[in-house]
């Protein structure tokens, strides 16, 4: 079998018409993948895991997007918009002062390019019925960040549930907001992460989330609220890394993604 590094690069194109990847100062993940396999390393960054995953299912088009869609969601009556793709590390605007737009590992739904910034996004327009998003963050071995520069208590998780509250505001269109934590199955039960602790507060009371974020030290932005926005949060999921792999629609890429994580995938 060809190395994994030479088949993504033979099929990049064809990859590349659903997958939007954020320029990084830390290199394309193609280069740490051609790296792994010469120096045959195991691979512990997150960044490549997610890389690996969203061309599985850019590759496929269409299909592939729906079906990576419905088990970010849950939700499989989703409609796709005009362009469907899969967003990596892109940057939706956060309702606070004083705080830098959060990378997003994963992206999905209605989106759009937010002009005149860097790797921004908003919500797109267009005549569909019912826009959505899912804001995925994506942890391999890491935990969750505890804390911001202006506030040690604002964890990373409860940021991008505010950001996808907030995304699209005050455009009350959208509907149907979402929220993953992908994760290896080894760490779904593993107490001493604070994603998991944080993750069970928050799923089973989204008055805690709303607590939180009435608690945040930093200003908002004009006269957002999420409490206004909370009962659009349709869900708040937990996928692994393992369901997710599995689930890679067949293609010229799939043998060779699956005998990557086999090969590389190690564990702590």
């Amino acid at each position: 079998m060809p190395s994994l590094h030479s088949l993504l690069s033979e099929h990049e194109a064809q990859i590349n018409q659903h997958l939007r990847l954020v320029a990084s100062s830390r290199g394309h993940p193609l280069g740490k993948i051609r790296r792994i396999e010469q120096q045959s390393t195991v691979c512990k960054d997150e960044e490549v895991w997610t890389y690996l995953l969203a061309c599985g299912y850019a590759i496929a088009g269409a299909r592939g997007v729906a079906s990576l869609a419905e088990q970010l969601t849950g939700n499989c009556r989703l409609s796709l918009p005009e362009d469907p793709a899969i967003w990596l590390e892109y940057r939706p605007m956060t309702p606070r002062l004083r705080e830098a737009r959060s990378h997003i590992d994963l992206s999905i739904g209605n989106i759009a390019v937010d002009a005149g910034t860097k790797g921004g996004i908003a919500l797109a327009g267009g005549p569909d019925s019912t826009p959505w998003v899912c804001l995925c963050e994506m942890k391999w071995e890491s935990d969750i960040q505890p804390g911001v520069e202006n506030d040690p208590h604002r964890n990373q998780l409860i940021r991008i549930i505010e950001s996808a509250l907030y995304y699209g505001w005050p455009n009350s269109a959208l509907d149907e907001v979402y929220v993953t934590l992908v994760t290896p199955v080894r760490f779904r039960n593993e107490a001493r992460k604070l994603y998991y602790r944080k993750f069970n507060e928050y799923e089973s009371d989204k008055g805690r989330i709303l607590d939180e974020l009435r608690n945040c030290r930093l200003l908002r932005r004009g006269s957002f609220d999420a409490a206004d926005r909370i009962e659009h949060l349709r869900g708040l999921r937990w996928k692994t890394f393992e369901e997710l792999f599995a689930a890679i629609p067949d293609s010229p890429i799939s043998a060779g993604i699956k005998q990557f994580r086999k090969d590389y995938g190690k564990y702590l």
